[in-house]
């Protein structure tokens, strides 16, 4: 390890119990036995070219230490790793890192300063209402996956803003569980090199908290209608996007806006796949005043060629040929 001869080394931290066990001390108990173990061990650490750290509450700086000592880490992967302190800040840099991981970190902002080589980011949970990452110098990062409970405290992620110094990212996977109503459209603008755009649609009261004192302390935000300004409002135009999916697809006018938005803007578009509801079995054991609208989807050919001319009707360069309704 320490003569940096191996072609891979991976160190993956093993905690005894699961993380709804763990208290605060003892998160910080992991915490000083890895520290004191890298610390008689640092020339291993060196060697590593994968870490994977879980459970653990560290001082401030540990985290930037480790990952300035690990010279050869290509994936870094983090879950439930706190930090002391205030600030509540992870700044990262590393000539040679690859893939990053960060999972229900609670941490304010992560700040990745300079990561040349990194191509894949997993940012999963953030409490805190600002946007919890900052972009620097990340010319390589091609795939990026966000994934956080919204709650009222946070404020709206505007992509086009957000991802403004990142142009390079071809695969982009947003799971925001939040019942504000997101117009997606604007991810195109945040992401001009992408080529598959998948939604899906979820509306299912089996999978949302109706009490409402329950809601009240836990911060839900109500439904709402997000109103959007587009960064370039006059003639933007996206030319990678060549499949659009949605699931939980329902002919009404925001559905059909969207399309006819997407068609408007994605010059190149070759298919729109158009799903039904994905239904659940837990929906079978709904509370009975628990009251779900039926699923409007189109059944027949009839319907469907209908809603094919409505989406494409006075759009030029449109074709209705690229709608396609699954089953």
């Amino acid at each position: 390890m320490a003569t940096h001869k191996l072609d891979s080394a991976e160190f993956r931290i093993l905690t005894d119990y699961k993380l709804h066990y763990y208290t605060f001390y003892g998160l910080r108990n992991n915490g000083k036995r890895l520290m004191t173990f890298f610390g008689a061990c640092t020339d291993a650490f060196a060697g590593l070219t994968r870490l994977y750290l879980q459970n653990l509450r560290l001082a401030e700086t540990d985290i930037p230490n480790i990952i300035a000592t690990c010279k050869r880490l290509e994936s870094l992967r983090m879950f439930m790793c706190q930090t002391e302190g205030t600030v509540l800040q992870l700044q990262v840099e590393h000539q040679r890192l690859v893939e990053l991981d960060i999972c229900h970190g609670c941490l304010k902002l992560v700040k990745l300063n300079s990561l040349p080589k990194l191509e894949r980011l997993v940012f999963n949970s953030w409490r805190h209402p600002q946007e919890p990452l900052y972009f620097g110098n990340v010319p390589q990062l091609s795939s990026l996956s966000l994934t956080n409970v919204g709650l009222r405290l946070h404020n709206l992620i505007r992509l086009s803003q957000f991802l403004s110094n990142v142009t390079s990212i071809r695969d982009l996977h947003l799971n925001l569980k939040s019942e504000r109503d997101v117009i997606t459209r604007f991810f195109l603008e945040a992401a001009p090199f992408l080529k598959e755009l998948c939604i899906t649609i979820w509306d299912h009261w089996c999978n949302i908290v109706t009490d409402k004192v329950e809601r009240e302390e836990e911060g839900y935000c109500d439904k709402t209608n997000v109103q959007w300004e587009s960064s370039s409002p006059d003639g933007f135009r996206h030319c990678n996007l060549v499949k659009l999916t949605i699931y939980g697809f329902q002919p009404d006018d925001n559905f059909l806006g969207y399309i006819r938005h997407i068609m408007e803007t994605a010059v190149n578009i070759e298919e729109i796949s158009l799903y039904d509801r994905k239904v659940e079995d837990c929906c079978e054991e709904l509370d009975p005043k628990i009251k779900v609208a039926p699923s409007k989807y189109p059944q027949t050919v009839e319907e469907q060629e209908l809603l094919r001319k409505q989406i494409t009707e006075g759009l030029v360069m449109a074709s209705p040929h690229v709608i396609n309704f699954r089953s």
